[in-house]
């Protein structure tokens, strides 16, 4: 079992994603959806932090949340990018579902929208066995993504040498 606090910029990834790739949480106003998006970054970091109490026997507070999109992957996402966020969706996921409250939690509802969008746009791309994971399917590429994203280390663009790695 792994618990750990995620970052805020995977928190801030994760948010900025299910606005692009989940018409349910399109918004009208600027106002509402900043509100909202606080409020669902929020909720992801408390289910997180609650995990990690729950392994370490102790409560600990997550941080107050403000959203700051991840002006990359807006308006959409290429491919390299849908697979950071599936990398993190997988791990946000993972680290947070130690506790009772997850199973039925509006963040656990959250990352199982994104990742149902995400299959949708993945729908024909190739599965192959985890490098990492034995027994595991995943999609092509997935192992390449960074584990634990953030703002400094950014996303592998499709049309370098890097990303043929």
């Amino acid at each position: 079992m792994r618990a750990f606090p995620v970052n805020r910029d995977t928190i801030d990834l994760l948010v900025t994603a299910a606005y692009i790739s989940t018409p349910a949480y399109r918004i009208s106003t600027p106002r509402d959806l900043v509100e909202h998006a606080d409020r669902m970054g929020q909720l992801l970091w408390d289910e997180n932090h609650s995990s990690v109490s729950f392994a370490i026997g102790e409560h600990l507070t997550a941080p107050r949340y403000e959203w700051q999109p991840v002006a990359e992957i807006i308006p959409c996402a290429d491919d390299e990018q849908v697979l950071q966020i599936e990398r993190s969706r997988l791990l946000l996921t993972e680290v947070s579902c130690h506790h009772d409250g997850w199973d039925d939690s509006p963040a656990r509802d959250l990352v199982e929208r994104l990742g149902q969008a995400i299959a949708l746009r993945f729908a024909h791309w190739p599965l192959v066995a985890s490098p990492e994971h034995r027994g595991v399917m995943e999609y092509d590429g997935l192992h390449r993504a960074a584990e634990v994203w953030e703002r400094h280390i950014g996303f592998r663009h499709p049309l370098t040498n890097d990303a043929a790695a």
